[in-house]
């Protein structure tokens, strides 16, 4: 379990009595998305729809919601630029180090934690996703510009 600063404790638990709505000392599991992210993590929606389905009925204390918080924290993990290479290399058809840009749109707003339009268009922009003049992404320099940021 991943360990956590005393002083981003401290922080977190002057934090923790503004989403106790009761008065108890306690929060809603179904608040915990929304407290995980307000001290930091990014959870996927998945993740929380996980957490709150294990927690859905129960108020949880300041030390309840800290076990969970750990447990997020150590599954940040983000993939490596090997996951993003080989998971993009599964569309590329003819071997040629291109995938379809518009194949790649679609890829990233509908599978695994879905991206708006918005996202998309941003990352797109960004220097992996530039289209060449037919229309396709090297998904070798996307998959490192996914891992500078």
């Amino acid at each position: 379990m991943a360990e956590i600063e005393q002083s981003m404790i401290d922080e977190m638990k002057d934090g923790f009595p503004l989403f106790d709505n009761k008065g108890d000392g306690k929060i809603d599991g179904a608040q915990l998305g929304d407290v995980l992210r307000s001290f930091g993590l990014n959870p996927s929606n998945a993740e929380v729809d996980k957490i709150a389905k294990a927690n859905e009925g129960k108020r949880l204390s300041f030390d309840d919601y800290l076990v969970i918080h750990k447990q997020v924290l150590g599954q940040g993990e983000v993939g490596s630029y090997e996951d993003f290479f080989e998971g993009l290399k599964l569309f590329d058809k003819e071997g040629s180090g291109l995938i379809s840009g518009a194949e790649l749109r679609h890829v990233l707003a509908t599978l695994g934690e879905k991206l708006t339009e918005a996202q998309v268009d941003e990352l797109m922009a960004g220097g992996g996703g530039q289209e060449d003049a037919e229309g396709n992404v090297n998904y070798d320099t996307f998959a490192k510009y996914l891992m500078t940021g």
